[in-house]
C-alpha cells in the first residue's frame, strides 16, 4: 500500500510494506496510534527533504550508505546529518553504522606503481640523416590500460644508465651487437663506445577506489 510522506520541501511516495530497513518511529506512525495522518491521507514530517531522501533510500533498500567522492573524499557533514535523523526515527542499524564509522571500512583505495622500463615495449627502426649516414633509432611505446574507476598519474623519473654509441659514428646510439662490424674496423671515435647518460622514464601510478558492497548489505 503506497503512502505519501510530506516534508517542507517536497513529498515522497513509498510502500512501507516493501521496506528492507526497520524504524520504530515509522512503525508507530503508520499504525495509527499517534493520529498524525493528514486529511488527504499523507503524513507530514519536519525533516529536510535532502536528508530524508537518504533515510528513505536506506529504508527501501536496506543498503547502508557510503557518501564518498574520488575528488573530495567522504562527506562527513552528510554522515552527521543522516546520523541525527536516524536517531530521531529510531533506525538502530543505520545509527550503529554511522556511529561506528563503518563506512570508512567500506571504501578501499588501491595503489599500483610501475615504470615504463618494466611495462614498455621497444621498437627499433633506422633513419638516414642529411649527410647520408644511417642511424638506429629506438622508440619506447607505453601501453596503459585502465578501468573507468581508476585514476592514472604519470610522474617523470630521471635515472643514470649506460648507453652504447657506434664507435664508427655511423649508427649513432646503438648496441654492440648491431655495431660489431664497426668495432672490428677499429675506427673508434672519441664519442663512441659506452657513456653514462640521464634517461627519462615514467612512473605510472594507478589509483583505484573500491567500495565493499557486501559490507554495506550484511553489516
Amino acid at each position: 500500500m503506497h503512502i505519501t510522506i510530506k516534508t517542507p520541501q517536497r513529498s515522497f511516495i513509498t510502500d512501507p510494506g516493501n521496506w528492507q530497513g526497520e524504524s520504530e518511529y515509522f512503525h508507530k506512525l503508520f499504525s495509527g496510534k499517534w493520529s498524525d495522518k493528514e486529511e488527504d491521507g499523507s503524513y507530514f514530517i519536519g525533516s529536510d527533504a535532502y536528508i530524508f531522501e537518504h533515510i528513505l533510500q536506506y529504508l527501501q533498500s536496506g543498503v547502508l550508505p557510503v557518501f564518498y567522492d574520488k575528488k573530495t573524499g567522504h562527506n562527513f557533514p552528510l554522515y552527521q546529518a543522516v546520523l541525527a535523523e536516524s536517531r530521531y526515527f529510531a533506525i538502530d542499524r543505520l545509527e550503529k553504522w554511522l556511529c561506528e564509522r563503518r563506512y570508512l571500512d567500506a571504501v578501499k583505495i588501491n595503489y599500483q606503481a610501475t615504470e615504463t622500463q618494466d611495462r614498455g615495449t621497444y621498437q627499433k627502426h633506422t633513419t638516414t640523416g642529411a649527410d647520408g649516414r644511417t642511424f638506429m633509432v629506438e622508440d619506447q611505446l607505453i601501453d596503459i590500460t585502465t578501468s573507468s574507476n581508476m585514476d592514472v598519474t604519470m610522474v617523470p623519473v630521471t635515472q643514470q644508465t649506460n648507453v652504447f654509441y657506434c664507435p664508427d659514428g655511423k649508427h649513432g646510439r646503438s648496441n654492440e651487437e648491431y655495431c660489431r662490424s664497426c668495432i672490428d674496423r677499429a675506427r673508434v671515435s672519441v664519442n663512441g663506445g659506452w657513456r653514462n647518460e640521464d634517461q627519462l622514464k615514467w612512473c605510472i601510478v594507478r589509483k583505484e577506489v573500491v567500495v565493499d558492497h557486501d559490507l554495506c548489505v550484511n553489516f
